[in-house]
């Protein structure tokens, strides 16, 4: 199944997950953007918000960037280890997690990606693993 990047974020705008919490992906050539406005639902107990949604939008800028490389290869990358490093608080507001590309070998790719809050400061940063499957065992 050959996709381009567009039917690419297409797929994955429409997925469940991102519908779910409300974030929008954006796929260029070796990177990933996810955007997501901070709402009642993103927040714990304390009122900021819930670090597996910043974990969410890390991982996925960081797959997405992979990802838009490997698509043309008719293959994905599905995250196989994940580390992430929350530096600042995040109660409201607009956050844009940015993710590229460090290493891609023939079964494992590294990326990293990093979360700024609507006044450019990073409040996450995150690296990640990724093991890689041929797109027609994953999409059928």
């Amino acid at each position: 199944m050959k996709v381009d990047l567009k039917e690419f974020e297409e797929m994955v705008r429409n997925s469940g997950w991102y519908r779910l919490i409300g974030a929008t992906p954006i796929v260029e050539e070796g990177i990933g953007i996810v955007e997501i406005n901070i709402e009642d639902k993103h927040k714990q107990a304390y009122k900021t918000a819930h670090g597996g949604v910043i974990a969410s939008i890390l991982d996925s800028a960081a797959g997405l960037a992979v990802n838009s490389l490997l698509i043309k290869q008719n293959k994905a990358a599905v995250t196989a280890e994940f580390n992430v490093s929350y530096l600042k608080p995040v109660s409201s507001g607009k956050l844009v997690a940015k993710g590229k590309v460090i290493n891609i070998g023939s079964k494992l790719a590294v990326a990293y990606s990093e979360v700024k809050n609507d006044r450019g400061e990073i409040v996450a940063i995150a690296t990640a693993t990724f093991y890689i499957l041929n797109l027609d065992n994953i999409i059928k």
